[in-house]
């Protein structure tokens, strides 16, 4: 019979065990653990490094052009109006502010969510995030939920881009579709994000997952569909037709993924995968962890993913990093430009940070101290009567909590890399 007591407790840093049960020599461990904490250095300072790799000062040209003024690139990129991104910013910001309306009213009168949400199942979430939980509230976790913000702001400048490109300006119209659509699944992470965070509807867990997958690969996709839009150009196409097949290709590639990724984690919620506790999370994928012990067998939620190697969780850890490599390949080998060097410090220095710190999240490394530090003096100020204190570290907590900060951080991120995608295409229009 699994036991949770027989899982590492929360609050406590798992690297350690992690470390003892990996069959790598402790000194090559270390060496590791400094390489990986050396590899970012190379993407927070792009220019230097894109000298060092041979790209001369052609490559970085873009953003000369439009005097460094980052409202100047973003309306150039995105095609949109200073008056339109304040309007995003704006309708943004009055959503999220009829949230904490409404869980500020809530307190006379406590809203019940529906039932077959399954909002008192906290199995899951507590696996995951260390954020305290107001359970009395609208609104459980203020900062893993309100930290949305940033995606919904990114999803309709993203939205509003691919309308304005699609029936006002006179460009090209290249991935109008497949940037509509991702828009439309930033919108649905956004959405999911917000009621995962807010009050723990397990259907909400696998549509943010799902979307989060999403989002996250759209990019990657775009910029190799661009280098077939340039690589057929080169290869004197026509340039009409080089786009259509280019962004054809970049959308059925998308779609595919979405379909299929959707199917994957809709047959994981039905088997009630994450239900009774989060099967991906560090601690249960631990030697000792009954989760990992248990044999399959036809109990619900009895799926082991085996023990946890350490190379899986650098490897995790240097994502940012991975994910740099093929856009240097594609500006040296195929573009022959960079892009916006201001778009790629921003998107490359939010990314590095919010990864690196969210490794501290519960389900990842549960490094985050000071957050249960901020929880007990939430707790003792509420048994004390002293509501302003115990607003003063709800709101650190909030604000520090590591999946808010990656929600700040990737939410930039988008729109960064969405504007620095944008920029690289702009300069290939030119071209051809």
């Amino acid at each position: 019979t699994m036991c949770k007591a027989d899982v590492t407790p929360y609050w406590t840093c798992v690297y350690d065990e992690l470390s003892r049960q990996d069959p790598i020599p402790l000194p090559l461990q270390r060496l590791f653990l400094c390489l990986v904490a050396i590899a970012y250095l190379p993407i927070m300072f792009p220019l230097t490094v894109g000298h060092f790799v041979g790209l001369d000062d052609s490559y970085f040209e873009f953003d000369k052009e439009h005097t460094f003024n980052f409202l100047t690139l973003m309306s150039v990129t995105t095609g949109l109006s200073p008056l339109q991104l304040y309007v995003c910013v704006s309708l943004t910001a009055a959503f999220f502010a009829t949230l904490v309306w409404a869980d500020i009213t809530a307190i006379e009168r406590p809203f019940r969510w529906p039932k077959v949400w399954e909002t008192e199942n906290n199995a899951c979430y507590d696996d995951m995030f260390c954020e305290p939980s107001r359970k009395d509230r609208l609104i459980r976790r203020p900062g893993n939920t309100l930290s949305n913000f940033f995606y919904l702001f990114s999803a309709m400048v993203v939205l509003t881009s691919s309308y304005s490109r699609a029936f006002i300006s006179e460009e090209k119209t290249s991935f109008i579709l497949s940037d509509a659509t991702f828009g439309t699944m930033m919108l649905i992470l956004s959405i999911s994000s917000t009621v995962w965070h807010g009050c723990n509807a397990m259907w909400s867990h696998g549509v943010d997952l799902w979307s989060m997958d999403a989002v996250i690969i759209y990019l990657p996709i775009r910029m190799m569909s661009l280098g077939v839009f340039v690589t057929l150009c080169k290869h004197s196409w026509d340039p009409i037709m080089a786009s259509h097949i280019a962004s054809a290709a970049c959308m059925l590639i998308y779609a595919v993924h979405i379909l299929s990724n959707g199917s994957r984690w809709k047959k994981k919620h039905d088997q009630k995968f994450w239900h009774k506790h989060f099967p991906f999370a560090v601690r249960n994928r631990l030697l000792h962890s009954p989760y990992v012990q248990t044999k399959k067998d036809d109990t619900i939620n009895s799926l082991s993913l085996g023990p946890i190697p350490l190379y899986e969780v650098y490897l995790f850890a240097l994502m940012p990093v991975i994910h740099n490599i093929p856009s240097w390949i594609m500006a040296k080998k195929v573009y022959g430009s960079f892009g916006s060097i201001c778009f790629a410090r921003i998107l490359n220095m939010s990314l590095a940070v919010g990864w690196a710190y969210r490794m501290t999240e519960r389900w990842a490394l549960d490094a985050c101290r000071h957050i249960k530090f901020f929880g007990e003096r939430m707790e003792m100020a509420k048994k004390n009567g002293e509501h302003l204190k115990r607003f003063a570290w709800m709101t650190l907590a909030a604000v520090l909590s590591p999946t808010a900060v990656l929600h700040y951080c990737t939410g930039i991120t988008l729109i960064a890399a969405f504007c620095h995608a944008r920029s690289v295409e702009i300069i290939m229009l030119r071209k051809f």
